[in-house]
């Protein structure tokens, strides 16, 4: 046999593998493999499609510059400085400081004390100081200091910021994407290939495994739920453990949200939910459900993009609609990066017959964990509930946004704490010191929260700077509660001072 003969039969037994390998390729797109079971209709998982639009024309809209003209505060004057996690505007707790000090300096410490709900609560809060910091007497005015135990303390009432949300028809509109076309596969697959009809089915989605969270009535929040009955659950689904899945690494099951539709806010569970268009769908037969990570489609974020595709009625299966909600995600960059943290979108493409949905029942609203605040944009009753009908199904081509507000802003539902202490570490120590609160808030999340802040035991020194013809002194340095300005050039031995920051440390008990 000839080389060249050798080299035609080596390309016929190449062709055939390279073309099963771009099929492989292919047919795994978008698949979220590593479906757990976690229970009958349940699954979880950590591998989410993600999408970049701008790949295929699309165009991300910028949503920053909307007002609420009527309510006290716009979006871009929403408090960024709430949380212990640094992006969190509406954490309980937050505790700030100098990152880098050196030996015998004084420490100037903040703790901001929040209450975003919807009544009054007392508060304690505790504060005790590591060894290395020596607290100055009477640099507190509202703290009281206990030098046996070296603890800080206070307690009081803080009236409520009443955060909730505004749900109106946006003037910018959102696409309505297939995501089937990007290369998502149906949720339902999973289920069927199991045996399962895809009827009052969930599937959790872990977004902090990919650097990703969100915030819903200000919580942080890692995990998704979606419901394969229009709606995405923030709460009640798996704790996040040492693995991700659970509070000790194992997979939690929850219960299925159901088909009966509520009227919201519902002190009756299911709680801390989005629902887009709640009804009863049974997708075993007919229409799909995905759900992606899209890049490009708003300016500045990330979205959770959970889409439900000519998605039958359970009752009626001529009764179908089509429809999506979007919720911005915050990954790794700044507030100031991502402006719109805890909005969403409900996106609307088709509803088939508006009035047979309003005779079966549906719901479009938000609701918070415990079901006491919320939002019904528009509801009909089913099952035989009380509630009148309100508003009514809207029509292809509309987006929904839900908007983040403070009610009660006037209220002093705010209270910002301080105290100094010495510097007594030694280089190159790095003091811990947390601060604790405790509320009669009948959220767990919120009811048990701290911050936590790191300093940093460093020398500070600076080499002379350049100004004109003039020579600055050399024995300058920078001010012990300050960061370096902007034009000094650190020696080589020193260790720059970087922006405050604190460590995520608001959790539920």
């Amino acid at each position: 046999m000839t080389k060249r003969q050798l080299l035609g039969f080596f390309f016929l037994l190449m062709v055939p593998a390279s073309l099963l390998l771009l099929l492989d390729i292919a047919e795994g797109e978008g698949v979220p493999a590593g479906m757990i079971v976690t229970g009958p209709g349940q699954r979880y998982t950590e591998n989410i499609p993600v999408i970049d639009i701008h790949d295929f024309g699309y165009q991300p809209v910028t949503l920053s510059g909307e007002v609420i003209d009527h309510l006290p505060l716009t979006i871009d004057h929403l408090p960024l400085n709430g949380g212990s996690d640094p992006g969190n505007p509406y954490a309980v707790i937050r505790k700030t400081a100098s990152t880098f000090l050196p030996p015998g300096a004084t420490a100037h410490y903040e703790i901001r004390l929040a209450n975003y709900e919807s009544i009054t609560h007392t508060y304690h809060l505790t504060d005790t100081l590591p060894p290395p910091l020596a607290y100055i007497p009477d640099s507190s005015a509202d703290l009281a200091y206990d030098p046996t135990t070296r603890t800080l303390t206070w307690q009081g009432e803080l009236s409520p910021g009443r955060l909730d949300y505004v749900i109106e028809e946006s003037s910018l509109t959102l696409p309505y994407l297939d995501l089937a076309d990007f290369g998502a596969i149906n949720l339902c697959d999973d289920f069927i290939t199991n045996g399962e009809d895809c009827h009052n089915v969930t599937v959790t989605f872990n977004l902090g495994v990919n650097g990703y969270k969100t915030n819903l009535y200000g919580e942080v929040l890692h995990q998704l739920a979606v419901s394969s009955n229009g709606l995405i659950l923030g709460d009640g689904l798996m704790g996040i453990g040492p693995t991700g899945v659970g509070p000790t690494g194992v997979g939690e099951a929850v219960s299925n949200p159901h088909g009966h539709n509520q009227r919201l806010p519902d002190a009756a569970a299911p709680g801390f939910l989005l629902a887009g268009l709640w009804r009863d769908t049974n997708l075993t037969s007919s229409g799909r459900w995905h759900v992606a990570i899209i890049s490009g489609l708003v300016q500045g974020h990330d979205v959770f993009y959970a889409q439900w595709h000519d998605a039958p009625h359970a009752n009626d299966p001529g009764l179908t609609a089509r429809h999506a909600i979007a919720v911005l995600l915050n990954g790794a960059g700044s507030m100031a990066e991502q402006p719109l943290v805890a909005h969403a979108f409900f996106i609307y493409d088709n509803i088939s017959d508006p009035a047979q949905t309003v005779a079966q029942g549906y719901t479009i609203g938000i609701e918070d964990k415990l079901g006491v605040r919320g939002v019904t944009y528009a509801y009909a009753p089913c099952c035989g509930d009380p509630h009148p009908p309100q508003g009514y199904p809207p029509p292809a081509g509309t987006t929904i946004h839900l908007r983040p507000v403070l009610f009660g802003a006037a209220n002093k539902y705010t209270r910002t704490f301080s105290y100094e202490a010495v510097v007594d570490g030694r280089v190159p120590e790095t003091i811990t010191n947390t601060a604790v609160a405790t509320s009669s808030s009948p959220n767990p999340a919120l009811a048990y929260v701290w911050s936590t802040h790191y300093l940093h035991v460093r020398w500070q020194t600076y080499l002379p700077l350049l100004t004109g013809n003039k020579v600055a002194p050399s024995d300058e340095v920078a001010s012990s509660n300050e960061v370096a300005s902007s034009n000094a050039v650190p020696s080589p031995n020193a260790v720059p001072s970087p922006n405050e920051v604190t460590s995520p440390g608001e959790v539920a008990p």
